[in-house]
């Protein structure tokens, strides 16, 4: 052992020049790599995103930020090279500070710069320190949609009212947007010539105070379809019957005007085209007197039709100026009792009928009580034992006939019953 330290120490005297020198080395180099790794160094770091989180205040209030917040967050942070040499922008992130807001409005507010990582780092400055921020109350409402569509139509036919589907829709976005809005219009993405009905998609369309809202609005309906409803046109002379006519009554001898007498009516099909005439309705010729010499129908047509000339009703103007009315006794001979029930004795009470008659003048004059008749039809009748008034239906005798009888009659018979045995 004595022998190894003395070799040791020998060697040692003869290399001290060497090892002096390394020692020298050793310690240079110490202090270089002490100097780069462990000083305090600053670095900045650019394009830091801006992240905001609302606050309850803001979510309660429904208070959300419609400003672009664009921005990019520059920093200069300080720290041991070997702590901050290698962060980036990912590393770090730039809130705004949003504890301040009460309301909606503009607002200048502090950011708020953190690192995410675990290292020592200190942010001594940051730019911008403020960004601006704008705020608004976040509402909904209800807009009636209206359809619209750029078309043509072939001359023969009509456009009905074009409509949406959903008729109304929500719109959710800045209550600063949703005070100006006009108008919701749904337009249609069919153009051109059509000529028949069509349900199409469309293009919602944001109308306001100030221009078309392209952007910041929710719907509550993304796809809103437009009914587009066309008919077929065509004009048609107006028709009505007259009832309760007598076989024998000359019923072209009655004149009249109508007033309109041609309406035009739009049709949702083709059916339209199988038809000359419209007929309005029914008049009893019974009702018309001297006292009346009109009388009003109503235009009414079925559903799905549409009527373009806006008359809701006709009117029947009878020319009867030169007509007369006259009163006639009709007597009991001339009444006639038929299907007379065998467990009843019928027997007529009524002496005579007051009729009253309506024609021209000239004709009327010639008519004597005993050309008219009224006969009473039991078939059907509920009878009871007694005296009771049943309906009697009049006319004139006579062909071609051009008067006629006004209003309606009873007689009063006698029914005796005979026992089920009749």
């Amino acid at each position: 052992m004595k022998t190894i330290f003395l070799n040791f120490f020998n060697g040692i005297k003869k290399n001290y020049k060497t090892l002096i020198l390394a020692f020298i080395i050793a310690c240079g180099l110490w202090v270089v790599i002490s100097v780069l790794t462990f000083d305090t160094i600053t670095n900045k770091i650019n394009n830091i995103d801006v992240i905001t989180e609302p606050t309850a205040f803001m979510t309660q209030n429904n208070l959300q930020i419609t400003s672009e917040l664009d921005e990019k967050v520059s920093i200069v942070i300080e720290g041991k090279r070997y702590d901050i040499s290698d962060l980036s922008a990912a590393d770090f992130t730039a809130e705004v500070d949003l504890s301040t807001v009460r309301g909606a409005g503009v607002y200048s507010l502090p950011l708020k710069v953190t690192s995410k990582s675990s290292r020592e780092v200190s942010i001594t400055s940051t730019s911008p320190e403020l960004v601006t921020v704008t705020l608004d109350e976040i509402i909904s409402k209800e807009f009636p949609v209206q359809g619209t569509a750029d078309i043509t139509l072939p001359p023969e036919y009509y456009l009905g009212e074009i409509t949406a589907s959903p008729a109304s829709i929500t719109l959710t976005g800045s209550a600063s947007i949703i005070q100006k809005i006009t108008r919701v219009e749904a337009q249609s993405t069919r153009h051109g010539n059509i000529s028949e009905s069509l349900q199409t998609v469309s293009d919602i369309i944001v109308h306001s105070t100030g221009g078309v809202i392209s952007e910041g609005l929710t719907f509550s309906d993304d796809i809103v379809t437009v009914n587009i409803p066309i008919y077929k046109q065509k004009e048609l002379p107006l028709k009505f019957e007259i009832t309760n006519v007598p076989q024998n009554f000359d019923l072209d001898s009655l004149k009249y005007k109508i007033n309109p007498e041609k309406i035009t009516i739009a049709s949702p099909d083709d059916t339209i085209d199988n038809i000359s005439e419209l007929d309005i309705g029914n008049i009893d010729l019974s009702d018309i007197t001297l006292n009346n010499k009109t009388n009003i129908l109503p235009i009414t047509l079925p559903d799905g039709y549409k009527n373009l000339s806006g008359n809701n009703s006709a009117l029947i103007e009878w020319a009867v100026d030169d007509y007369g009315k006259l009163d006639f006794y009709v007597p009991r001979e001339n009444i006639q009792i038929n299907n007379k029930p065998n467990n009843f004795d019928i027997s007529l009470i009524t002496n005579q009928l007051k009729v009253t008659v309506i024609g021209p003048s000239e004709r009327i004059s010639e008519i004597k009580a005993a050309d008219i008749t009224a006969t009473v039809n039991l078939l059907g009748a509920q009878l009871h034992e007694g005296s009771q008034d049943v309906a009697a239906s009049v006319q004139i005798k006579g062909t071609q006939q051009t008067c006629w009888v006004s209003g309606e009659y009873t007689v009063t018979i006698n029914a005796k019953s005979l026992g089920s045995g009749g």
